[in-house]
C-alpha cells in the first residue's frame, strides 16, 4: 500500500514538473516566434553592413554594421578584463579558504555584487571610468564597467569548479614539492577549466545584452562610421533597441527594425556561446 502511494506521488510530481517545463518552453518559444516573425522582413546583407540613418521623423533606415562591430568590441574587451581577474579571484577564494573570516566577507561581497542592478554599475562606471579616470564616453569605459558586471559570475563559477576537484590532486602536488599557488595554477586549474568556461559563457551572454551600463559610459544611438579605437563612442545592438523604442516619433514604424536588431543580437550571442563551448570541449580533451 505504501508502495502504491509513493508511486502515485511520484507520478503526480512528475506530471507537475512536466507541465511546468512545457509551460516554460512554450513561453520561450513564443518570445522567439514573435521576434523572428516581426524581424525577418528587414534582414538582408545591406542591413548587416551598412550604416544607420534616420529621417526627420526618427525612423531608422540602412543597416546596423557599426552597432555589430561596437557590440563585439565592447563585449570582447570586457571579457578580456573580467576573465583573468575573475579566474584569479576565484582561485584565491577556493585555495585559501581556511585563512580566516576575511574570506567569508569577500564571498559575501562577491555575492552582493552579483545582485546589484546593472543601472548601478552604469552609474559607477560613469563616476569612476568616465569622470575620475577621464577615459570619457568610450568603448574602454563601457568595457571596464561591463567587466565589473561579469566578475561575480566568473568568480563564483571558478571557485565552485576548483572546489569540486578532488583533494587527492592537491595532496599529490604538495607531495612532489609544489607550493599552494603552483598546485592551483598548474594542477587544479587545467582540470577545472572546462567548468570555468561555463561561467565565461554566462558572463559573455549577459554583458553582450546589457543596456544600462553602456547607456552612461559611451553608447550612442547614431554613429556615421565604424568604431576604430577604444577611446571612441560606439553603437551597440541592445542600446539601439532601447533608443528606437524610446526616442522615435513613430514607434510602430521603427518596431520591425528593432525586431531585426533583436534577431541579430540573439544570433551573435549564440555564436559567441558556441565558440566558447567549442573551446571548453577542447580544453576538456586536453586536460583529460
Amino acid at each position: 500500500m505504501n508502495f502504491k502511494k509513493r508511486m502515485i506521488k511520484q507520478r503526480i510530481a512528475f506530471l507537475i514538473l512536466s507541465v511546468i517545463s512545457i509551460g516554460i518552453l512554450f513561453a520561450i518559444g513564443s518570445i522567439f516566434f514573435v521576434i523572428f516573425v516581426n524581424g525577418l522582413g528587414v534582414l538582408n546583407w545591406k542591413f548587416l553592413i551598412s550604416i544607420t540613418s534616420f529621417d526627420f521623423k526618427g525612423i531608422p533606415h540602412g543597416g546596423i554594421g557599426p552597432a555589430i562591430v561596437g557590440t563585439f568590441m565592447v563585449t570582447g574587451l570586457g571579457l578580456a578584463f573580467a576573465v583573468p581577474i575573475g579566474i584569479l579571484a576565484g582561485i584565491y577564494l577556493s585555495e585559501y579558504r581556511s585563512k580566516g573570516k576575511i574570506f567569508n566577507v569577500l564571498r559575501i561581497m562577491v555575492a552582493n555584487l552579483a545582485g546589484v542592478p546593472s543601472v548601478v554599475h552604469g552609474l559607477f562606471g560613469l563616476a569612476v571610468f568616465v569622470i575620475l579616470f577621464r577615459f570619457g564616453l568610450s568603448i574602454l569605459s563601457a568595457a571596464l564597467t561591463l567587466s565589473i558586471l561579469a566578475l561575480p559570475i566568473i568568480i563564483m563559477t571558478t571557485e565552485n569548479a576548483m572546489r569540486d576537484i578532488p583533494s587527492d590532486l592537491r595532496e599529490a602536488a604538495y607531495a612532489l614539492g609544489a607550493k599552494r599557488w603552483q598546485s592551483a595554477l598548474f594542477v587544479i586549474l587545467p582540470v577545472a577549466i572546462s567548468k570555468i568556461m561555463t561561467g565565461v559563457i554566462l558572463a559573455s551572454a549577459r554583458i553582450a545584452g546589457e543596456t544600462a551600463p553602456i547607456l552612461f559610459t559611451g553608447a550612442t544611438l547614431y554613429l556615421a562610421h565604424y568604431p576604430t579605437a577604444i577611446n571612441q563612442q560606439f553603437m551597440a545592438l541592445p542600446y539601439m533597441i532601447y533608443g528606437l523604442m524610446t526616442t522615435s516619433m513613430n514607434i510602430s514604424a521603427s518596431m520591425n527594425f528593432a525586431y531585426g536588431i533583436a534577431i541579430i543580437l540573439i544570433i551573435l550571442i549564440t555564436l559567441m556561446n558556441i565558440a566558447i563551448v567549442i573551446l571548453r570541449l577542447r580544453t576538456r580533451k586536453i586536460s583529460s
